[in-house]
């Protein structure tokens, strides 16, 4: 398989362009499968197409105004989720902090809400009910971030379709999930190759996962427990599907045989760093940024969160754990209620995300942000931009699905 050095992009006002921009130098097979997956929905175009949402976002004062603060900078509803912290419990949290960066925190709310109005098709929600729903995820929103306090969500505290979210994963066990991502090969794991969610690597990618786990072996202190059994490349998710992704199958100490499996991904450029003008901290490279930013900003950090470098390239390293999965809204389609308990919750744990990195790097003070929180005169505003951006997303998706069957996107990975 073929990568090249993820470089910020160089968006055209074209939304094919752009699309074709942001995902050039990337493998074109999995190039193929990025698109295939973004042409399903308007919202799975909205998740792959994180660039050209903040490309085609106005620079206006309801932005530009709105104090810095550490943003998960891909605010989405399916960005939010459980997963065990490295202190061994489980909590709901965001959970992907690819396009983190320091800047005005209207740039993550709208797009969260306009990802409530572009998906809400998907989840039979009427439009008065999106409408209202959206008017209450920016009410809980706006008064958490009044309260100037961050609090967190764990199985106790978990409510609606949280709580039954913790309840599903609370009995998921390691040994399943090595089940399906490994087969016994006498006494020895593994990896499976299935062509689907697994590819074959090669010894040159091998020996460079080698050598990042080695590196993240010697942050962690701990070489015995990394020790490599067998590597393939995951594909996972929409957005980053095109870049190099690996699934790491270690030796480790108190597991079933002594095995975990690690998520360990190409770091890129934030799309909000890369688009919008604000000044960003001097990272030693992207991973860098990720990690320092979730390590931070999340309730407890991930376990075996790290970031390594190789052939001039930044991954970032976690557990794939049983206990890591989000809200299905399609599960509860046609549901206003459970689907609004979710959503309402996620806007809350946005205000907390927020809140957690006040006064750090860049970021507005607690008391600043929790100010604007308590200020009203920015939201009817909010409401519009968020509004426009959904109707431009949904437009987009429609002019990409007929490049798409008109065969736009295979001439261009083939040329």
């Amino acid at each position: 398989m073929t990568h090249s050095n993820a470089e910020p992009a160089n968006l055209s006002s074209d939304p094919l362009e752009s699309i074709v921009a942001a995902n050039r130098g990337a493998d074109p097979a999995l190039r193929l499968r990025k698109y295939a997956a973004m042409r399903q929905t308007p919202f799975s175009f909205m998740r792959g197409a994180c660039q050209l949402f903040y490309a085609s976002l106005p620079q206006v004062e309801t932005v530009s105004g709105a104090p810095p603060a550490w943003l998960c900078g891909d605010l989405h509803v399916e960005n939010f989720g459980t997963y065990k912290g490295d202190n061994r419990l489980t909590y709901f949290d965001v959970t992907d902090f690819d396009e983190s960066a320091v800047a005005p925190l209207t740039l993550d709310l709208v797009r969260f809400l306009a990802s409530i109005r572009v998906g809400s098709d998907e989840w039979g929600v009427s439009s008065d009910d999106t409408e209202a729903l959206i008017q209450r995820s920016l009410v809980a929103y706006s008064t958490e971030l009044s309260l100037g306090k961050p609090s967190w969500i764990e199985r106790e505290s978990a409510r609606g379709t949280v709580k039954r979210l913790f309840a599903q994963v609370a009995g998921r066990s390691r040994t399943e999930l090595l089940g399906r991502y490994t087969t016994r090969k006498g006494k020895r794991r593994r990896l499976v190759i299935d062509e689907h969610n697994t590819l074959a690597v090669t010894a040159e990618e091998r020996a460079g996962v080698e050598h990042m786990m080695d590196i993240v072996a010697e942050a962690a202190r701990d070489r015995e427990y990394f020790r490599i059994v067998d590597v393939a490349h995951r594909i996972a998710g929409i957005g980053s599907i095109a870049f190099p992704r690996y699934v790491v199958l270690v030796e480790a100490r108190g597991s079933p045989d002594r095995n975990v499996l690690l998520d360990v991904k190409l770091a890129h450029p934030s799309a909000i760093a890369t688009l919008r003008a604000h000044g960003q901290p001097a990272w030693n490279d992207e991973a860098d940024r990720i990690v320092s930013l979730q390590r931070h900003s999340s309730v407890v950090a991930p376990a075996f969160l790290f970031s390594a470098e190789w052939n001039d390239r930044s991954y970032c390293s976690r557990e794939m754990q049983p206990q890591e999965d989000r809200v299905r809204l399609h599960d509860w389609a046609r549901q206003p209620k459970k689907i609004g308990e979710a959503i309402v919750l996620m806007a809350s744990v946005a205000a907390w995300l927020h809140l957690r990195g006040g006064g750090w790097l860049g970021s507005a003070p607690i008391e600043q942000l929790s100010a604007f929180g308590r200020e009203t005169s920015w939201r009817e505003a909010l409401l519009e931009l968020a509004r426009d951006a959904a109707e431009r997303t949904e437009h987009q998706y429609a002019e990409f699905c007929k490049a798409y069957d008109d065969g736009y996107f295979s001439e261009q990975v083939t040329a």
